[in-house]
This record gives C-alpha cells, sequence and structure tokens, in this order.
C-alpha cells in the first residue's frame, strides 16, 4: 500500500489540476508500476553465467541423451553485489492462505478446501498483503482448469440439480465446481462473495467476512472449552441478536433464569460480556432503568491476543526450565566422542534423552498451534 501511494503521487505531480478520467489514468499507472516491480523481483540478483559455447553445446547433448534436467540450473547464478532478506509478507500471506483452506476443509468437506485453494493459485501473483479485502476474482472455469486433475472432484459429494433431459447423466466438472462456489458464497462464514463489477460469474475470497468468523470460532471454542456449551450459546445470542435484556437471553438461550443469571455474571466477570444501562427517566435512578447486555467482540480479541502472548512465555519458559533440569544430559550429548559413538549413553541415560525429546516435542507443537491462534487475531 505504501508503494502504490508513493508511485500514485510521483503519477500525480504530472498534473496541476486533475480530471476524474486524468485520475484513473493515475491510479492505473501506479498500479502497472507496482505490479512491474513485483513481476521483476524474483529475477533481481539472478543472472546467467558466461559460459563456453562449445561447453555449453556439449553439456545440451548431454542432456538429450541422459535427460539431465540441471543444465539449466548450471547456467545460472547469484549476483554476489546484491543482498537478500526474507519476504514476511509473502509468508504471511501462506500462512492465511493455509489456515482459511483449513478452515473450509473442516467446516464443509476437504473438496470446498481444494476450489479455495484453487482461488489462491489463481491469484497468488496478484496478492500482496495480508490485510487485503479480498482474492483476485475468478470464474468457475478458471477455477475448473486448475481442478480437472483433482480426483477430489469426481467423489460425487455435493448434491446438485439433476439434468431433467438426462436424469442418469453425471454433472461436468465445471457445475461441480459451480456447486461449490455456491455452497462456499451461500456458508455463514462469508467464504466467496461475488464480484459483479468485474463481470458475470466473476468470484472471490471474501477475507472481510472470514477474519471476523474466524476470530469468532477462536471465541466460540474458548468459551466451549472453558464453561460449557449453554455459556457459549448465551454468547452466540448476544452477538447475534446485539443487545438484550436478561429476560430476552433466557428465553432464546432456553435456560433457567438462575443458570442464566448466573453464566452472565461469570461471562461478566471475565470480560466477555458488558452492561449498557439505559435509563428510563432524567433523575437514572438504578430501579428505572434497562440493563442490556452485550458482547464488545474488539475487546474479547484483543483480550486472546493477549492470553496468547502469555501462552507463549510461558511455554517458552517451561522449555528452558525442562533443558536446565538437564544440562548435564545436553553437555554429554555435545560430546564429540559420545557424537560420535551414541553407545556411549547408558541405558537410563537413553530412556532421559528419549524423554526429553518428547517434552521439548510438545512444547513446540504447542507454540506452533498457538502461533497460528496468534497471526488470525493479529495479522489476518
Amino acid at each position: 500500500m505504501d508503494r502504490y501511494l508513493a508511485a500514485t503521487e510521483k503519477e500525480s505531480e504530472k498534473y496541476t489540476i486533475m480530471t476524474s478520467k486524468e485520475l484513473a489514468s493515475v491510479k492505473i499507472a501506479a498500479q502497472a508500476q507496482i505490479n512491474a516491480e513485483y513481476d521483476n523481483i524474483e529475477t533481481i540478483g539472478i543472472k546467467r553465467k558466461a559460459i563456453d559455447p562449445l561447453e555449453y553445446q556439449r553439456k545440451r547433448s548431454a542432456y538429450d541423451y541422459n535427460g539431465d534436467s540441471n543444465i539449466e540450473n548450471d547456467e545460472i547464478e547469484v549476483d554476489e553485489k546484491v543482498f537478500f532478506t526474507i519476504n514476511y509478507d509473502q509468508f504471511n500471506i501462506l500462512f492465511r492462505n493455509e489456515s482459511v483452506v483449513d478452515y473450509a476443509t473442516e467446516r464443509i468437506n476437504r473438496t470446498a478446501g481444494q476450489v479455495i485453494k484453487a482461488f489462491f493459485e489463481y491469484g497468488k501473483d496478484k496478492m500482496k498483503t495480508v490485510k487485503e479485502i479480498d482474492s483476485p476474482s475468478a470464474t468457475p472455469i478458471h477455477i475448473a482448469n486448475l481442478l480437472a486433475n483433482n480426483d477430489s472432484m469426481t467423489r460425487g459429494d455435493i448434491v446438485l440439480p439433476k439434468d431433467p433431459i438426462e436424469p442418469n447423466k453425471k454433472p461436468s466438472l465445471q457445475e461441480v465446481v459451480k456447486g461449490y462456489i455456491m455452497l462456499l458464497k451461500t456458508d455463514t462464514a462469508g467464504f466467496i462473495r461475488a464480484k459483479d463489477e468485474r463481470g458475470a460469474n466473476q468470484y472471490a475470497v471474501d477475507f472481510q467476512k472470514l477474519r471476523n468468523s474466524m476470530k469468532r470460532k477462536l471465541l466460540e471454542g474458548l468459551i466451549t472449552e472453558r464453561y460449557g456449551i449453554a455459556t457459549c450459546r448465551i454468547l452466540r445470542i448476544l452477538i447475534e441478536k446485539g443487545k438484550l435484556d436478561e429476560s430476552q437471553v433466557q428465553k432464546l438461550a432456553m435456560l433457567p433464569p438462575k443458570d442464566t443469571r448466573e453464566k452472565l455474571a461469570l461471562l461478566n466477570t471475565e470480560g466477555f460480556v458488558e452492561i449498557q444501562e439505559i435509563p428510563r427517566t432524567t433523575d437514572r435512578a438504578p430501579g428505572r432503568c434497562f440493563y442490556l447486555w452485550y458482547v464488545p467482540l474488539d475487546k474479547c480479541y484483543q483480550e486472546l491476543l493477549m492470553n496468547s502472548y502469555k501462552i507463549v512465555c510461558n511455554l517458552q519458559q517451561r522449555k528452558i526450565h525442562e533443558l536446565d533440569n538437564r544440562k548435564w544430559l545436553i553437555d554429554k550429548l555435545n560430546r564429540k566422542d559420545v557424537m560420535e559413538n551414541p553407545e556411549l549413553l547408558s541405558d537410563s541415560e537413553k530412556i532421559e534423552v528419549e524423554k526429553m525429546n518428547k517434552v521439548i516435542e510438545r512444547i513446540e507443537v504447542s507454540k506452533s498451534r498457538i502461533d497460528k491462534v496468534i497471526m488470525i487475531l493479529r495479522d489476518f
């Protein structure tokens, strides 16, 4: 976005007073400049080697005879004068796409996840940041072409309207893809949305809705695990219906008044719900006020993020503690003779090494899962 604004400002300097048509041309030129920079980014720092034509012909003959595919890689070398850095934005985009595919697979089925993955594959060169509103648009024909060799599309795990003329005719690949796109579009999670401004049959992955639905899934999962399904039902009702008084919550949740009051008080204590006071008179007397319950989602998501940071910190401290308790064992494992011959370890030491590896592996797996939660809450 910063590059785009800079390019737009540079193009705008060519005009004193711009009309709407000139403003549109400036935006198009700026976007073309950004696209050109991203298209050439992979070739920067890469150059071809200076090779002898006779040697190249000999290698080409050997390639034709033996089928060796390394000849093209041998002709390319890295320019030593160019510095490289990790593209963190691209990593975040890949992690985000993978999380969305997993979410679609979990919520619907594996084929739906493959359709979402095909959308990302089609627009991978046009996605520049993880904060985008939606993915590049594509038609069902584009997605069907990408999934032509995918076996999951022929499993028949979606029910489509039958052909009135040939009822026994199997649906085509494009019809199956179209059916899954409609299914993903009508799902409450908001996977797909139509982009009619791009033309007919243009669809894109709706990141804006997916952000809210994936964050909400994390929040509801936490409430269910800690306080039970009934408490999560109350939270879900308040999110969907908005501000409600206690009697309305009790009716919609189908719980006894006492249980409803206790669960609302528990959620209020933990900071997941708050009370809005609405006075009926000017004196704001407590007895003449409405008290409405509601869920401050942004505050809840921020609290979840803070708790995730604390969990990662605790896991790292536990890892350090486990390694410090086995410092003598680690020092012995780092000895040159033990590295060359692990049989120098006694049976009890081998058991302790195996136990240590299991503990460290569990800690690292837990950190990886929490990192995924942090990515959804903070970066997505």
